[in-house]
């Protein structure tokens, strides 16, 4: 996955229950589109180390309901994070003020970089 500044960053968001592992990746619950500004991406450049991963808070996002009998939860409050494990991969959750939690598959993730070094 690349990452571009000032392009926008979509994942699937499926609820954390029991029948995750047999939910159709094609069908999520939401999508979750987060801006892709300078901020997020220097924080999405981070590689934890082993055994660690790195939760990257999120303001800026907006929520696109899928599944309509989950269109309730658009309305109430909900946080959102990102987290980066070592790889790197890259997932999101998404908690509701009801305590309820939806999460995307965890993608792989390798930012590139220009540095504007040429060889000679």
């Amino acid at each position: 996955m690349e990452f571009e500044q000032d392009s926008t960053l979509t994942l699937p968001l499926f609820l954390f229950d029991d029948t995750l592992s047999d939910r159709d990746l094609e069908q999520p619950d939401f999508e979750i589109s987060l801006p892709l500004d300078d901020e997020l991406l220097t924080q999405l450049c981070q590689n934890p180390s082993e055994d660690s991963s790195i939760a990257i808070s999120v303001e800026s996002y907006q929520l696109t309901i899928v599944n309509p009998e989950l269109a309730d939860i658009a309305e109430q409050q909900h946080d959102a994070q990102l987290t980066l494990t070592r790889g790197p991969l890259l997932s999101a959750v998404l908690i509701t003020a009801d305590q309820q939690t939806f999460v995307s598959p965890q993608m792989d993730m390798m930012p590139t970089f220009d540095l504007g070094d040429e060889d000679e």
